[in-house]
């Protein structure tokens, strides 16, 4: 199965990012832009959803050169970030699906800098993520696991690739 007829199967059109609506402004103007280009840039962040003890990671893993996403809208990591008062004013960005054939991307099977993660080349993504236990599992521990998956695009995303932006919950 080619990667194309892969996410057609779990119909998969877009990807998402969530950051706070203060962000917005920025993203319109730079587009999403990995870590590495905001501190080199000083480009302006209202608020981060990560904190600083990620950012350390993604640094020391060399995965600040980044931009983290996920294949749902509901990915775990942007509770924790409401939770801990990282984001007050969620929003989802919806990114066109075609960023993943345009740049250099990975996947990961959980957050990215985590110690256990696996990460590999997008075309590999059969072998370390679980669709069917990210999508379709009943049991909530297994799906929360399998939600936890990044996909990572290198540099940037420009901002026509921003397809919709929605409230988060």
């Amino acid at each position: 199965m080619n990667f194309q007829d892969f996410l057609d199967k779990y119909n998969i059109k877009s990807l998402y990012h969530f950051t706070d609506r203060s962000n917005l402004h920025t993203i319109q103007k730079y587009g999403l832009q990995s870590l590495n280009n905001i501190m080199n840039k000083k480009i302006p962040v209202s608020r981060f959803g990560a904190n600083s003890d990620s950012h350390y990671m993604d640094i020391i893993k060399g995965l600040d050169k980044f931009v983290h996403l996920s294949f749902i809208p509901d990915h775990p990591m942007y509770y924790i970030a409401k939770y801990r008062g990282s984001i007050i004013e969620p929003i989802w960005l919806e990114i066109d699906i075609s960023i993943i054939f345009e740049q250099y991307t990975i996947v990961s099977n959980q957050i990215a800098n985590a110690r256990e993660a696996k990460i590999v080349d997008v075309d590999k993504i059969f072998n370390v993520i679980d669709f069917d236990k990210m999508l379709y599992s009943h049991d909530f521990n297994q799906r929360k696991e399998a939600r936890k998956a990044e996909i990572m695009v290198y540099d940037f995303i420009p901002a026509n690739k921003i397809i919709g932006v929605h409230n988060g919950k």
